[in-house]
């Protein structure tokens, strides 16, 4: 398995004139990274000092993600905040209106890629940018186990669609591109799994976001948590192919084929 982005493919002379590549390394932790990888945004990153032809800006506070242009390049985005929210060219007014006021999670389109063929497409309201989000949902790809619980085909289908699922112990959850765990759930903790070369590998996702319609969380040391942990840490320290091989467990990606936004 691999994420939709690599680390060679992250851009970084782009990354330094931003001031978060330096002398070879990442100024970014370990979480913002993924979501780059990942296909999603970044929590809000400051950058100082940006200059270009037409702007001179001592100081951004934007979320970060990365997309393919048209000649297939890797290259960031810049989202900022927007005093108000932007117009998407896939929704109605009503449709807008409805993410904003939290009415709906996201709104699902079929949009057509090719002559021909149509896939599914997610766009979701960003509440710190104050603008949408869309990603393809066939380019999610969802954990084989969560706590140590075997997703089922539906379930998948399921996570791939945003929709929200429940385990066995009530544990409940859904994937979000808006957030950068890509996750809300109603415990703050969670641990995602993925078969690798005939073998598991595990992820701890912490201060995950609650779910939109509860306030409190529940305590996330359920039984299958506590076992997963443990059998997390009764193996070896996974390899960074194998984080790597994880982190699409929850991924998804603005969509760059229709280059929408």
């Amino acid at each position: 398995m691999k994420t939709l982005f690599q680390s060679s493919d992250l851009p970084l002379a782009q990354l330094e004139k931003l001031g978060i590549y330096h002398q070879g390394q990442l100024l970014l932790n370990p979480e913002e990274i993924s979501a780059l990888l990942s296909g999603r945004r970044t929590e809000l990153i400051s950058l100082f000092e940006l200059k270009g032809e037409k702007f001179d800006i001592e100081r951004l506070d934007a979320r970060l993600s990365l997309r393919r242009n048209a000649n297939n390049e890797v290259e960031v985005l810049i989202n900022p905040i927007y005093h108000s929210p932007r117009q998407h060219s896939l929704l109605t007014d009503h449709e807008m209106h409805q993410l904003i006021e939290g009415k709906k999670d996201f709104i699902a389109k079929s949009i057509q890629i090719e002559e021909g063929i149509s896939e599914m497409y997610n766009i979701e309201y960003d509440r710190v940018t104050n603008d949408f989000v869309g990603y393809s949902v066939p380019q999610v790809q969802a954990p084989d186990l969560v706590n140590g619980m075997i997703l089922d085909q539906e379930q998948k289908e399921s996570f791939q669609k945003g929709e929200l699922i429940e385990l066995g112990d009530g544990t409940r959850f859904q994937h979000r591109v808006t957030q950068a765990s890509g996750l809300l759930a109603d415990r703050r903790e969670l641990i995602l799994s993925v078969l690798v070369d005939g073998g598991i590998s595990y992820l701890l996702i912490k201060d995950i976001q609650p779910l939109s319609n509860i306030s409190t969380q529940l305590d996330h040391h359920t039984p299958s948590f506590n076992k997963a942990l443990a059998d997390m840490q009764g193996v070896a320290e996974p390899t960074m192919q194998e984080h790597k091989a994880l982190q699409i467990a929850f991924t998804t990606q603005e969509n760059s084929k229709s280059r929408v936004r």
